[in-house]
Formats: C-alpha cells, structure tokens, sequence
C-alpha cells in the first residue's frame, strides 16, 4: 500500500452541502489488493459513498456530504491503511451571508459623481446577490452594475440630488448589511467666500480699470471643482460646472470675465466695467445663489463728469445777483453731488447753493454772490471731488457791461468807481451815507447818462435779517438810516440798475453796537 496515492481532486476548492467531491486514489504502483473506504460524519456517522475503478488500478470516491464539519474518510488497500490517511475534508454550509464583502472606499460621496463600489461573495456559497440603494424616502434609485468575475461585482451610482441614501445588500436570501452613504454637493456654498473690489466695500468701481475678485473654495469644496462663466443663451454644450459666474453690465448684457485658478480652491476672477452704471455680479450652483449674491456693483467713470458755466469761471459774475452753473453727470451713474461755497476774504461768508436735476445726472447749481471778489467752489460727485482738490475759482465784479434790449440804441456804461462810507461803529438812528460817482464812454450817443433809477440798498444783520431802513437821494449821494436792533456784525448791500441795464453792484461790513 506504500506505492497508493490518493487525493481530492481539487482540493483548493470549497466544499459545501449539496457538493459531492471526488477522491482520486492511484494504486497502480501498489500491486494488487482491494481498496476499501469509510466516511465518517462530524458527528460519527458513517456515510455511503461510491467507489469506482477502471480495473486498470485508478479509483474514484465520491461522497454526498449533509452535515458542516470536518468529515473523516479512511481508506485501505489489501487489508493495509494508506498512507497519510486518515484524510480530512471540511464541510461549510451551502450559503453564508456573513461571508460577503462589501467595499465603499468612503460614505461620503459627491453629487454628480459616479461612485464605484464593491461586492466580494466568493466565500459566500450558493445563492443570489441582491443589491438595493434608497433614499431618504425609501425609493429606489438607479445604478449599474457589473459583474467582473464569478462571485465578484462592482456597482457605479452616481447621486442626482443632496441627502442620505442606503446601500442594503443581501445573499441567498438572507440580510448581509446596510452601509450608509451621504451625498453632498461637489461644492459647499454655505463655505465659500468671494472678496475683492466692489464686493466688501461701499467704494465703487472705476470705468477701464480692471475689478480684480478671488473665489476662495479651499474649505467649500469635497473634491476638484469646475468654476466658469455662465452662459445665460444655454446654448454652450459643455458638461456643467460646480459654480457659474456672471457679471450682468448696466445694459443687461453679460460682461466677459477672466477666470484663473491661482491654488488649489482659489480662483482669480477679474473684468474691467466698459461704462458707468451698475453692475450685477451673480453666482451660483445649479440654481443656488452663494451667499450674499447677487451683488449689486456700482461703476463710475469721473473723466466723463463736466462742470460748467459762470459761477466756476473768473468772468461773467456780478456783485449782489445770483450766478450759476452745471454739472453734467449723465454718463457717471448715479451719485449724491455736493457743493461747498467759500466766500472772499477769510471765507466766512459762505452763499447756500440750490441744486436741481432737471434731467437724471444733469445738475443745475445756483448761488447768490453778494461780496466781491473771489469765491472758491468745492464739488463732489459721490465721495470723489470733480476738482482734484484745487476749487474752482469764481470771480465777481463791481461793475459789468450791459446792453438795452433790441428795440434800443446800444449803450456802454462803465462804472469806474463806486464807493460806501460808514462809520466802523454804529448804532440806532446812525447816517450811513454812500457815494457814487461815473465815468461814461459811449459808442453811440445815448440819452441815459448814469442810473435813473436809485441804487437798491439793503442791511443785513448777523443771523441773515433785514434792517429797517429809510433812504433819501439827493443828486448822486444817497443816505441811508438804519434801525438795528441786535448787535454784532452787518453788511450793507447795493444794486445800481436801470431796467434791463445792470451798471454794478457793491457790499460793505460795518459792526453795530447798542
């Protein structure tokens, strides 16, 4: 019996309830003799068997196994045990479920993302691998599935929308397990944070400069993402991205954007406004706004804002009537414009402007000059100043050319000195006289040889009142009585006229003490 050989054919494989394994037994090299069997269960019972030979000395074993266990099968030949034996063959059952493997690399997946995953049921026995994902709601949802090689198969979901879904696997009929995955966005809006010009400040944009923003998704995104300008027509075929930009101009039309990404997460994005107005930056994924968009920006384009017109030229003012002038902001956007007036001297005199706006962006400023000299004018539009720190420089004269009208002879007058006398101190009932004497050059010989009409005369007080006063003429002398009734310092305002014809206009300060 030392020449017998006996093996399992196959003993590399599993054997299982229901499987009926065969034994090969060589006794070619032993002579002759019987071979005789016995099998014995893991619980002592004795098994039938069938044992076959081709009288050429090669025997086959088969056996029909019942019970999971260790069975124990004794052989011998011409009365004689074979070698190595006994022989052992291990039994398991004919499924086992807790013998599957499942392998996800991680619960955390991403929308959009085909997720592959794996099921190992080789050592699991007989029986029918079913595979079921839901969501949150229960519902079945779809995926793919491929089976690379018996008992081996691989599973590709790709999540359509945010939540939590159920991947519930069974064998054989039996429950194998439930692994939880949890589908998020490929980009976390709740965590991305965009800054740079116009987005975090009231300052607004400039026109042709460029406006230079940064995207920051470092700590917003699960994964690579795909930042890119949206295309409002929809009629760009490419596959979707995980954050569209758009930049809407004061026309409604898109303006073209420069994306870069400059690190990892981090986007440059940069466009230059082409003209002033407001701008609209917009930014979303699959229909959902990043925080705090859209964002209202405002473009400016100062170079285009005129200013003009008397009252910010050093010619064309006269002492003691209104002047004015425009400020032409209709390509600028919209903005707040405000005006400071200084008057001559140390600049407390300080004329209220009133501005209206006629037409939007079109201001018409109008000041009253009721001193002499030069005033300077400061005027912003919005928190810029359209004079470049240096005011604009207003003069107003004493005296003026004037014309009739039409219908007349035309006539040049010229006031070459005008003067008020007044006391320094003065108080009730005091006399302020006020000379005034011409010269006259005519260009055709006119009747009007000076003011027909007497000059206006006016005093005011500290807080702006009217002083009473009483005036009386006599040839080009002119006395006026006052009636203060507060202390302080007043101002004495003249206007020489005749009709349509303004010859000048003169002021003075004196203090009144009681």
């Amino acid at each position: 019996s030392s020449g017998i050989n006996a093996e399992y054919g196959g003993l590399a494989q599993l054997v299982r309830i229901g499987d009926s394994p065969v034994f090969e037994i060589d006794t070619t090299a032993a002579g002759d003799g019987k071979l005789e069997a016995q099998v014995i269960s893991p619980t002592g019972k004795v098994l039938q068997y069938v044992l076959d030979d081709d009288d050429k000395g090669h025997h086959t074993l088969k056996i029909n196994p019942s019970e999971t266990g260790t069975h124990t099968i004794n052989l011998v030949y011409g009365k004689v045990p074979v070698p190595h034996g006994p022989f052992h063959v291990k039994v398991r059952p004919e499924s086992e479920p807790d013998k599957v493997k499942v392998q996800i690399d991680s619960n955390t997946i991403r929308i959009g993302q085909p997720t592959k995953f794996k099921i190992d049921s080789k050592e699991a026995g007989y029986g029918d691998l079913k595979v079921r994902i839901l969501d949150e709601l229960g519902n079945e949802v779809d995926f793919d599935h491929d089976q690379n090689d018996y008992g081996l198969d691989t599973f590709i979901f790709n999540p359509k929308k945010e939540g939590e879904y159920t991947v519930d696997v069974g064998f054989a009929g039996e429950p194998v397990g439930e692994t939880k995955l949890k589908a998020e966005p490929r980009l976390k809006l709740d965590k991305l944070n965009i800054f740079g010009d116009g987005l975090n400040s009231n300052k607004p944009l400039k026109v042709g400069e460029e406006c230079k923003m940064t995207i920051d998704a470092s700590r917003a995104m699960t994964g690579d993402i795909v930042i890119k300008e949206k295309d409002p027509s929809k009629m760009n075929s490419d596959e979707g991205a995980d954050l569209e930009l758009l930049v809407v101009g004061p026309d409604g039309r898109p303006v073209p954007l420069e994306i870069e990404e400059s690190e990892e997460g981090v986007f440059k994005v940069s466009f230059t406004p082409d003209k002033a107005g407001d701008y609209l930056f917009v930014a979303d994924s699959e229909g959902v706004a990043a925080p705090k968009c859209p964002i209202n920006l405002k473009a400016r384009g100062l170079k285009s804002v005129k200013v003009y017109g008397p009252g910010v030229e050093p010619l064309g003012n006269i002492c003691g009537l209104d002047t004015h002038f425009v400020v032409d902001a209709r390509e600028a956007g919209e903005e707040k414009l405000s005006v400071d007036i200084r008057g001559p001297g140390t600049g407390e005199f300080k004329p209220a402007p009133t501005i209206t706006e006629p037409k939007k962006g079109l201001f018409h400023v109008k000041y009253d000059v009721g001193l002499h000299n030069g005033y300077g004018i400061d005027v912003k539009y919005g928190e810029d100043s359209l004079n470049k720190g240096k005011p604009f420089a207003a003069k107003v004269h004493t005296h003026s050319v004037g014309a009739f009208n039409a219908s007349r002879r035309r006539v040049e007058i010229q006031v070459t000195r005008m003067s008020i006398e007044a006391p320094k101190k003065c108080s009730v009932d005091d006399y302020i006289d006020i000379k005034l004497k011409y010269a006259q050059r005519f260009r055709s010989m006119a009747d009007v040889c000076g003011p027909a009409q007497p000059p206006t005369v006016k005093v005011v007080g500290p807080l702006r009142k009217l002083v009473d006063t009483k005036t009386s003429v006599a040839d080009s002398i002119y006395k006026v009585r006052a009636s203060p009734v507060e202390k302080g310092p007043h101002k004495v305002m003249v206007r020489c006229s005749d009709s349509d014809l303004v010859y000048g206009s003169f002021s003075n300060m004196f203090q009144i003490t009681k």
